[in-house]
């Protein structure tokens, strides 16, 4: 069986807060997310089916990222859309887990990548998911 990694990119703006932070980021601020998410799968072979040759249709993947993810975050306060302590790395788990809740499979999911910055990101893959 023939496996491939594929990745989609999105980005969304929003708003937040670290209290407690010893820095500026205590203070509510800004960002311009990138969001990266990576599938790792099976290329499914069922020919004239709509997703044959695919981990899974790029179509299908948005459409979940956008309901579970975009929707909710685009130019929102994140501190209270999440109710969390809301750095980077929390904020990658807790999209991990709306993902899966809203369908994706969690044995396809490989990366979530978060860009807080043009140089900063957060990855979490399965691996720190365990």
């Amino acid at each position: 069986m023939k496996y491939a990694i594929n990745t989609k990119i999105f980005r969304f703006e929003a708003a937040h807060h670290l209290p407690g932070h010893h820095g500026k980021c205590a203070r509510p601020h800004g960002h311009s997310y990138r969001l990266e998410v990576t599938l790792r799968g099976p290329i499914k072979k069922t020919p004239g089916a709509s997703d044959h040759g695919m981990v899974i249709d790029f179509g299908d993947l948005s459409r979940i990222v956008k309901n579970a993810v975009l929707e909710r975050l685009d130019h929102q306060d994140l501190n209270a859309v999440t109710e969390l302590h809301t750095t980077a790395e929390h904020l990658a788990h807790w999209i991990w887990d709306e993902l899966t809740v809203s369908g994706l499979p969690e044995a396809l999911l490989y990366r979530i990548r978060l860009w807080e910055t043009d140089s900063c990101f957060v990855e979490i893959t399965q691996r720190e998911r365990n």
